[in-house]
């Protein structure tokens, strides 16, 4: 999926690429702005030409409130984990967390100071559902990821069309390099998710503004369109690919039940 630009000075441009490079991703905009397209396009980007087992690899851990959206990549030998309940989702979470743990303890072993390894990208579709319902769970989680998962190669994008302050809070927008504002309803939110106005007279469906450290301001580009008959073609033959598998070497980390509080107190 190498839909590229070319730019003033003659060299070529991925929009995709560019934004798979960056440490994490926060992507927000009004329901039908283009969120779907520029995640899908992302995805395939990534999935397109790396393998999901070596060095270099890409892997996904998928945080799917809605259950539709990122259901179909599920099956894809690149996904390490699907969560799609409140339970799993923050087990996905503190699943991310030991994979960085781990990679850290390598780096260690090795004297090492960033991970030799595949890139695992934790992508979170609607950060606002986590947000309402495990709000003092899940912040910590994702500040934690944000701050140390970048020399470990682990990569969070996190996705939500509800961008209020009180979803886009200041500890996790802090965290996030490249940010993607598409189309928003007002003003208001167009600073919450870019720190400027701009985005509430977009076009819908693509039109975004881009923001990363690179950039002295934020740019505006057209989202690349990836048909769902290209994005099923590639699922179909990775899915192909699975009795090929080998096992991965990273671990479950599940996450410890927890027990009310009288079984707690009387040890049941």
């Amino acid at each position: 999926m190498e839909v590229t630009f070319t730019t003033p000075t003659g060299t070529t441009y991925s929009l995709f690429n560019d934004m798979l490079k960056q440490s994490h991703l926060l992507i927000a905009g009004a329901s039908g702005s283009g969120k779907s397209v520029l995640v899908n396009g992302l995805i395939c980007t990534a999935l397109y030409s790396h393998p999901f087992d070596k060095a270099g690899g890409k892997q996904l851990i998928l945080i799917d409130p809605k259950r539709t959206e990122l259901s179909p990549y599920k099956r894809v030998p690149h996904c390490l984990r699907y969560a799609s309940e409140p339970n799993t989702m923050v087990d996905a979470l503190h699943y991310a967390l030991g994979i960085v743990e781990q990679r850290y303890r390598v780096m260690e072993a090795q004297g090492l100071r960033k991970y030799n390894g595949s890139d695992v990208y934790v992508i979170i579709e609607e950060l606002a559902d986590l947000m309402t319902t495990q709000k003092r769970t899940v912040q910590p989680l994702i500040q934690r990821l944000c701050q140390i998962a970048r020399a470990a190669r682990v990569h969070l994008w996190a996705i939500t069309q509800c961008p209020l302050a009180t979803i886009i809070t200041t500890p996790i927008k802090v965290n996030f390099d490249g940010i993607v504002a598409l189309r928003t309803r007002c003003a208001q939110d167009s600073r919450n998710i870019i720190g400027v106005k701009g985005a509430e007279v977009l076009p819908r469906y693509g039109d975004c503004l881009y923001l990363t450290p690179d950039k002295t301001e934020v740019e505006r580009w057209k989202v690349p369109y990836i048909t769902e008959a290209e994005q099923s073609e590639m699922i179909r033959w990775w899915v192909a690919q699975l009795p090929t598998r080998q096992p991965l070497p990273t671990p479950p980390f599940p996450t410890p039940p927890r027990r009310g509080f009288f079984k707690r107190l009387f040890g049941r």
